[in-house]
């Protein structure tokens, strides 16, 4: 291999969009039971992801992902997110946050993108 082409492929791996975006990067969502999910895997390694309850309540939480390079691991690290407390009839109380969520991953032939951790698994689907 020469000297240009060798680093002409060292540069497509460190410019962001050149080198191949994650099959898991875009937009996934899924209902059940009256709650929902979005979650939003960006190229970039952003993720945010909203949560809704039956009620209308929603949680926002935001960070990075990364997927591990020993099994089908999907790792969230949390960064953010909001409401940051709960209020009710006898006052307020923050809403404390874990620092990541770590998710056993598998994309079907469907399309269908199952997460799973030790509170259950979910299905979910690319949005477009």
């Amino acid at each position: 291999m020469s000297p240009r082409l060798a680093a002409i492929l060292a540069l497509a791996l460190l410019v962001p969009g050149l080198a191949q975006a994650s099959p898991l990067a875009g937009t996934w969502r899924a209902a059940q039971g009256g709650q929902s999910v979005e979650i939003t895997l960006q190229p970039d390694g952003r993720f945010a992801r909203r949560d809704r309850g039956p009620d209308g309540t929603a949680m926002t939480v935001s960070g990075h992902w990364t997927l591990a390079d020993a099994g089908p691991w999907l790792r969230l690290t949390i960064e953010d997110w909001a409401p940051r407390r709960a209020c009710g009839l006898i006052g307020c109380t923050p809403i404390r946050m874990i620092p990541g969520e770590t998710y056993r991953y598998a994309l079907q032939p469907d399309g269908t993108l199952l997460l799973e951790d030790t509170g259950g698994r979910i299905a979910l689907r690319r949005e477009g």
